[in-house]
């Protein structure tokens, strides 16, 4: 490939949610691979799991999602889709890209949403070990009675 930039996006997609997890993995591994023979790179894969649909998609009340997030030249989009259109797997799909300004905001969003988390687990064990010193200190003032 020539020097052609690559773009960020992010494609999410709904298989039929009677496939077993084996099947929606190969679905998902066919993807990347879709990826990988024309350059991109697969940078995160999230399965979401069943859930129910808010009106049904060819008669299915519920469906399995899948996010891919991948960087690619703009040309393999429609190669993409058009591949999406022929699998009888995806009941439906939506890819987006993303510039450069909504990706730095959305990167920044997940660090504050991490160190937010990181936040809270620290607080949870700092209570737990208060509840835990506390329940000490009444069961040995109960056995020094």
């Amino acid at each position: 490939m020539s020097a052609k930039a690559h773009k960020y996006y992010e494609t999410t997609f709904i298989v039929d949610s009677i496939f077993e997890d084996e099947r929606v993995d190969s679905i998902v591994n066919k993807y990347a691979n879709f990826f990988k023979k024309n350059e991109g790179e697969v940078l995160k894969t999230e399965k979401w799991g069943r859930r129910k649909l808010a009106y049904p998609i060819k008669n299915k009340p519920t469906g399995s999602y899948v996010s891919i997030e991948f960087t690619a030249d703009p040309s393999v989009i429609a190669k993409l889709e058009r591949a999406y259109h022929l699998d009888d797997d995806i009941l439906r799909f939506l890819t987006v890209s993303f510039d450069k300004k909504t990706l730095d905001e959305r990167n920044a969003y997940l660090v504050k949403k991490e160190q937010i988390m990181k936040e809270r687990e620290a607080a949870a064990q700092q209570l737990q070990q208060q509840q835990s010193a506390e329940a000490d200190t009444v069961a040995e003032a109960k056995t020094t009675e």
